[in-house]
């Protein structure tokens, strides 16, 4: 069989995001949903060494914070973003945000780091650089800390805790 088929409820996503690469069996694209809850927002920005993206709105509205930037986005639009540019997606305050995002392989092959959810595996997550919408929220910054903990655990790997 030269396809892969998979069928998804765009009215019930699950929150945030969902990875493609699995169900569909990509080795190309990556391609992934976000739902972003009415009034929310990525808790902190990121960029890619490579890697390119393109957003595709699906419904609702929000904004997209590209390099200091608010772009306002809507039901029908499509944004594509370097992958230098420091990005951060949020939700309208009265909808939820749902979008398609898309990517393409650099030539030298992804993913590059073994257990990756993700096709695409060069992000640069920059916990420390809140959007503006979560500037000063200590809730965030502690969560922040906390998923930077876990990655640089997961990035060193089980024998980095070993004492010699």
């Amino acid at each position: 069989m030269n396809y892969k088929k998979k069928s998804y409820n765009f009215a019930n996503l699950d929150l945030w995001l969902t990875f493609l690469r699995d169900d569909l069996e990509l080795k190309g694209v990556a391609m992934g949903f976000a739902r972003i809850p009415a009034g929310k927002g990525y808790t902190f920005a990121h960029q890619h060494e490579q890697q390119e993206e393109v957003y595709v709105v699906f419904s609702g509205k929000g904004i997209i914070y590209i390099d200091g930037e608010y772009i306002e986005l809507a039901s029908g639009d499509i944004i594509k973003v370097d992958a230098v540019a420091s990005r951060s997606l949020k939700a309208d305050k009265k909808s939820e945000l749902v979008c398609l995002i898309l990517g393409a392989l650099p030539a030298k092959g992804f993913p590059q780091k073994a257990g990756s959810k993700s096709l695409i595996d060069d992000g640069i997550p920059d916990w420390e650089n809140l959007p503006p919408w979560y500037e000063g929220n200590q809730k965030v910054i502690e969560i922040n800390k906390k998923l930077k903990t876990e990655r640089q655990a997961i990035k060193d790997g089980p024998d980095h805790s070993r004492t010699v």
